[in-house]
């Protein structure tokens, strides 16, 4: 009886790490809900995913809090730098698609390439707030180096940013997957991610 309801025992550690998929995942959603936060927030949600859920290296909820908080100011930067990039690019397409007849009459292929570039950038954003939770640098440092892992890992940057894109587009449908795929989204990242992180941390070390 006793193993049973050890915490470690084969029925509740799976229990317990589903219950910090929900509590990391709602967090997440919160957080994220003013968007200039969104960069703090997916920083602590992908350190909590590694260090809380992976390597089982304290609470969860403990190391999301503790990396929000430090990394705040750094990260509603950033969220403010994407947020910009985002509605200049906005604009462009708008005024493309408005002014220039020869945009309007080919809309569906402005549209293909609006959500090309919008995949492409998911994709750096990907590798942002990972870099982030982990490594101490500017802000331009920190774009550089994620511009630089996005094209050198492409493949990685693409299933992340195909994953990514899924989580946005049904928790923008549906209120369901909010319950558990982000933290779920982060944790299957850091299996592409932790392998490339690897050799900096060495070398940091």
């Amino acid at each position: 009886m006793r193993r049973f309801f050890n915490s470690e025992s084969f029925l509740w550690r799976p229990l317990g790490v589903l219950g910090d998929l929900v509590v990391l995942s709602l967090l997440w959603t919160v957080l994220s809900l003013p968007l200039v936060t969104l960069g703090p927030a997916s920083a602590a949600l992908y350190d909590a995913a590694v260090h809380g859920l992976r390597q089982r290296e304290g609470a969860s909820l403990t190391r999301f809090l503790s990396t929000f908080r430090r990394e705040l100011k750094e990260g509603v930067l950033s969220s403010l730098f994407w947020l910009g990039l985002a509605l200049a690019l906005g604009l462009a397409l708008w005024a493309a698609l408005r002014f220039l007849p020869v945009c309007a009459e080919h809309w569906p292929l402005m549209l293909s390439l609006a959500l090309l570039a919008a995949f492409f950038l998911l994709g750096i954003l990907c590798w942002v707030y990972p870099l982030l939770s982990r490594f101490t640098m500017g802000l331009s440092s920190l774009h550089v180096t994620a511009l630089r892992l996005a094209l050198g890992y492409a493949l990685r940057t693409a299933a992340m940013s195909l994953l990514w894109g899924a989580v946005l587009y049904t928790g923008l449908r549906f209120v369901a997957p909010l319950f558990l795929a982000p933290a779920l989204a982060a944790l299957l990242c850091s299996a592409l991610i932790e392998p490339v992180f690897r050799p900096f941390e060495e070398e940091q070390d």
